[in-house]
């Protein structure tokens, strides 16, 4: 809530209001955000009336692609500037992503929109990646279950691969350079301080 007015928001009776103008000040979206995180959105004409379905005419057509896009970029921006991601659930994942907080002062950045439930962590300084938790199916990962687990890719150093991959808790880097990074899954099998120990190698590899 701290990040809301900041933003711009006003208080209101039930939490908070964003006003936003779209298709060049010819309408305004509304977004009520309330105090448990939900929100409400509303797009008004400029006589304050509820915005009416596109007629079939190539014009209206036009007009709602691009006020569809433009609405969709509004949410977007206030998600992400207002909003915590609540993607990791599990307790490994949870107690790794406050530990990186405490001891280094980085935060988790979601880059993909079209997948928005993966994050990565880069160092202050050097900019480069250290960290990515991701949500996969374990089929992924080589695994015989559609079943999704929470995994985090760190950093090795040069051969370390070959000796940690298990296919059982330790894989293949997924999506990453398999000759230097390893998918460590998140569901207990390896211990916090073993990730905590690797996670500082990893960080202390982005700082070359």
């Amino acid at each position: 809530m701290e990040k809301l007015l900041p933003f711009g928001c006003v208080r209101v009776e039930n939490g908070f209001l964003h006003r936003a103008a779209l298709l060049n000040g010819q309408l305004c979206m509304e977004l009520e955000i309330h105090a448990d995180g939900s929100v409400h959105a509303t797009v008004h004409e400029e006589d304050g009336k509820n915005i009416r379905h596109a007629a079939p005419a190539t014009e209206d057509r036009l007009r709602t692609r691009t006020l569809r896009r433009e609405y969709e970029e509004e949410l977007w921006h206030v998600a992400e500037c207002c909003f915590e991601p609540d993607f990791f659930k599990a307790a490994p994942a949870r107690s790794l992503i406050a530990h990186i907080r405490k001891a280094y002062g980085e935060e988790l950045e979601f880059l993909w929109r079209k997948f928005s439930g993966n994050a990565i962590v880069r160092r202050n300084d050097t900019e480069k990646w250290y960290a990515a938790f991701l949500a996969v199916p374990r089929l992924k990962l080589g695994g015989g279950s559609r079943e999704r687990v929470e995994v985090l890719n760190l950093r090795v150093c040069p051969g370390e691969p070959d000796v940690l991959v298990d296919n059982r808790s330790r894989f293949p880097a997924y999506h990453m350079n398999k000759k230097n990074w390893v998918s460590f899954c998140l569901d207990g099998t390896v211990p916090f301080e073993e990730l905590a120990a690797r996670l500082e190698t990893s960080r202390r590899l982005a700082g070359k």
